[in-house]
């Protein structure tokens, strides 16, 4: 590793290596004094909690000095740092310091490492052995090992994470505990009606599904969490759980006033949230390990996924199986960081959620004259085609607007942004490089528009009015999942044009349904994801589908039979000049995170430890069930551990496809 120094009026250019430095005084890292001080001082040790990491420099950048210089004989050497390069998740960033009182002045390149966290994590008791493994995702180059992270059996250990540049130099270690514990179960969920019956699921006249007043209480879990007779309303939620023939349909509960349900993101209070079924995923973990895979990719970076908990549901007394409680995708602070608008605030200047939505483009009614359409009570309405990317129709989709809208106005305003943002990525990727402007009058802002990008390259252009980090992240995350729903629904898009907004740009976030991805499709019932590459197979073959191939996308055939399934935010994407460099980044900042290993794991874990609830789940609404209400949708299994074990071999094939795609 080598750090630049840089002259100083009677001082000579140097790069100096650690090496070097380390000879004066056994001292080989900056560590931070204070997050808010710009001062630094040497520690003699060989790592350290500090995010300044620093890493050997390309060959183009290193000099060798053959000056005897030591800036480390100065008695009381301070260092005053500044950033001339940001860190990001893929690239390294570069610091300077400047000590007052020798005046020695040098660089050095640095990591982000704060995207990750080394936290204590329990287990019950199932009588194998269990890890710890970090959360969040390292930045690109840098590989971690672990000591000590397995247990077997009660008790409690403490384990340590060691930290790696690209040239297995030791940038930090982080400690945690693992813990098991007595094996209590599942927490139980205790939802009572007013009247003592289910929730309707048919729609009413406004074509909104009804709410019906209920209690829910919680127990079988620490006590900080337990939970009795709270006030709400209960619904049935879902699209495929809503059908007649379903027999487990998921909820939304609205709770009277804010809560926190089993300690879900960091013990935030919110009224809304819910109850998935998983009725047509016979594992129960296709759902999951998808959100499990988010909270690694967009949850410690500033973006959200929804935290999760499976329970045992008692609807009125009655035992009605496994559940997996989770949020509600809407915009809140603790939620999706945007801001939705106060009642009556009409100017286009707040946040805005919207879903790529199919149902809602097959079923609601459009007003032909506005443009907006309406369906179960929402408002909606279809960003216009894009013309053609390698010979590709990028042609108009359905979105639903899921933050309350008070004006026309607001609504217009997202629809044609929405539409021009499409534009400008569609005509990017044919070299016509534009952007997405914000038109203000008297500082108001009351439009958008396209215009000619000032850069010269395909990513500086789409990165002003995308969040390509965002992009990426999902596009990791939908390709290893290879999900049949991607570009028909529950797709999520936000941008917030508030005063202070945290997603300025267009944003992907909030992953949400995957419990017919990940192999789930029978076979003849889909087209596998399409982001981009060719994927004439079906859903279940993990060895085919987004990644297969970037340069050759599909036949016409191909593309409108599958057309609902076509997400055109991930093909164009993958058809950037920068999105195969690009994409291997994120591949290996995905495998390199524990990320895969971990959900392996809890995939594990779970199915032993809590094995009677899951037969049980099994039983109840695949063995002693109406199997027409799979003839469409997903394979039988015979038994639970035959469906886990089907989603096993799925995963590791998938794994190895997309190591040999990506992973070169």
């Amino acid at each position: 590793r080598f750090i630049m120094l840089v002259p100083l009026k009677k001082f000579v250019l140097l790069i100096m290596s650690t090496s070097l430095l380390s000879g004066c005084g056994g001292v080989s890292s900056l560590v931070s004094s204070s997050k808010s001080d710009s001062s630094f001082s040497y520690e003699s040790s060989s790592a350290s909690e500090s995010n300044i990491a620093t890493s050997t420099s390309e060959s183009s950048q290193t000099i060798q000095s053959s000056v005897n210089y030591n800036p480390l004989n100065c008695q009381n050497h301070q260092l005053n740092e500044t950033i001339s390069k940001e860190a990001t998740l893929i690239e390294k960033g570069i610091k300077h310091y400047y000590c007052p009182n020798c005046q020695a002045e040098f660089a050095d390149f640095y990591y982000k490492m704060d995207e990750f966290a080394f936290k204590d994590v329990t287990y019950m008791d199932d009588g194998n052995e269990h890890q710890i493994m970090i959360e969040g995702v390292l930045p690109y180059g840098v590989t971690v090992q672990y000591e000590n992270n397995t247990l077997k059996g009660k008790g409690e250990k403490e384990a340590t994470a060691k930290f790696y540049d690209e040239n297995k130099q030791l940038l930090l270690e982080k400690k945690a505990k693992i813990n098991i514990v007595d094996n209590i179960g599942f927490p139980n969920i205790r939802i009572v009606t007013e009247d003592g019956d289910d929730p309707d699921y048919h729609t009413q006249s406004d074509g909104k599904r009804p709410y019906k007043n209920m209690t829910l209480s919680i127990d079988n879990c620490a006590q900080t969490y337990v939970r009795n007779n709270l006030a709400g309303e209960i619904k049935v939620r879902g699209n495929s759980t809503n059908q007649a023939n379903v027999g487990k349909r998921a909820f939304r509960i609205k709770l009277g006033s804010k809560n926190n349900l089993l300690g879900l993101n960091h013990g935030a209070k919110e009224k809304s949230w819910v109850l998935l079924a998983d009725f047509f995923d016979q594992s129960n973990f296709r759902n999951l390990v998808a959100y499990s895979m988010g909270n690694d990719l967009f949850n410690y970076s500033g973006y959200y996924t929804s935290t999760y908990q499976h329970v045992i549901l008692y609807m009125n007394n009655e035992n009605r199986g496994v559940y997996l409680l989770a949020e509600q995708q809407q915009a809140k602070q603790s939620r999706i960081p945007i801001m939705e608008p106060e009642e009556d605030v009409t100017t286009n200047d707040v946040g805005y959620l919207i879903e790529l939505d199919g149902l809602t483009g097959q079923n609601g009614k459009m007003d032909k004259t506005t443009g907006l359409g309406s369906f179960e009570g929402d408002v909606y309405f279809k960003a216009d085609s894009a013309g053609r990317v390698n010979n590709v129709s990028i042609s108009e989709k359905p979105y639903v607007i899921k933050t309350d809208t008070w004006s026309d106005e607001q609504r217009q305003f997202i629809k044609k942004y929405t539409s021009n943002a499409t534009k400008a990525f569609a005509n990017t990727c044919n070299n016509n490089l534009q952007v997405v402007s914000r038109v203000e009058e008297d500082g108001v802002l009351k439009d958008s528009e396209l215009k000619a990008s000032t850069f010269t390259s395909q990513y500086e252009t789409l990165n002003q009015f995308l969040d390509l980090d965002s992009f990426f992240r999902m596009y990791v995350l939908q390709e290893f999942m290879k999900n049949f729903d991607v570009g028909w629904g529950s797709f999520y898009l936000y941008v917030d044009f508030s005063k202070n907004s945290k997603a300025p740009r267009l944003t992907m976030g909030a992953p949400w349904d995957f419990d017919l991805g990940e192999g789930d499709k029978q076979s003849g019932g889909g087209w596998g994801m399409w982001g981009g590459g060719s994927s004439s197979n079906d859903n279940e073959i993990p060895t085919s589908g987004i990644a297969s191939t970037q340069d050759n996308f599909l036949s016409s055939t191909e593309y409108t039979n599958g057309m609902t399934t076509f997400n055109p935010w991930l093909y164009m994407l993958s058809q950037t000049d920068f999105f195969k460099t690009m994409f291997k980044k994120y591949y290996s900042i995905f495998m390199n995170s524990s990320i895969y290993e971990k959900m392996i794991h809890h995939i594990e874990y779970e199915r032993v430890a809590f094995k009677d609830v899951f037969d049980d789940n099994h039983t109840r609404y695949v063995t002693n069930i109406d199997q027409s209400a799979f003839s469409m949708q997903t394979r039988r299994y015979e038994t639970f551990d035959k469906a886990v074990d089907y989603l096993l071999k799925w995963f590791k094939e998938r794994k190895s496809y997309l190591d040999n795609t990506w992973g070169k």
